[in-house]
């Protein structure tokens, strides 16, 4: 499930077409970022892996949303839900364990067009793009 603890230290970004992704996953690519470490969202089937209410997801889950409620996050998770509705595309970097590298995972994003790009560190959410 995105946007919990446990998905710490990552990157997320939205794109209007394919063509931003498939330039930013090229850079990622260069960093040595592939598999696990990116993961994209589209459509009903992203709207649903991101679970704005948490109910897919269990009692830990719903707890959690009602929680993020006091913060940034649940804003976030709303926008991105709203724009994978509107057609975008959400990619997601895993930077956790390699921190140096957000800079340039960050460059990656801007030069490919994306927006609204933040980085969720452990309690901070750390905006990139607007």
């Amino acid at each position: 499930m995105h946007f919990t603890m446990l998905s710490r230290g990552r990157v997320y970004g939205l794109f209007r077409d394919l063509e931003g992704v498939q330039a930013c996953t090229a850079r990622l690519l260069t960093l040595g970022l592939a598999g696990q470490s990116v993961q994209m969202l589209m459509g009903e089937d992203g709207v649903t892996c991101l679970d704005v209410d948490g109910g897919r997801h269990g009692v830990w889950a719903r707890m959690l949303r009602l929680m993020q409620g006091a913060t940034d996050e649940r804003a976030h998770v709303q926008r991105y839900v709203q724009a994978l509705s509107w057609g975008e595309i959400l990619l997601s970097v895993n930077v956790a364990d390699q921190p140096g590298q957000l800079p340039e995972v960050a460059q990656a994003f801007r030069e490919a067009g994306a927006h609204f790009v933040n980085h969720y560190g452990v309690w901070v959410v750390e905006p990139i793009c607007a």
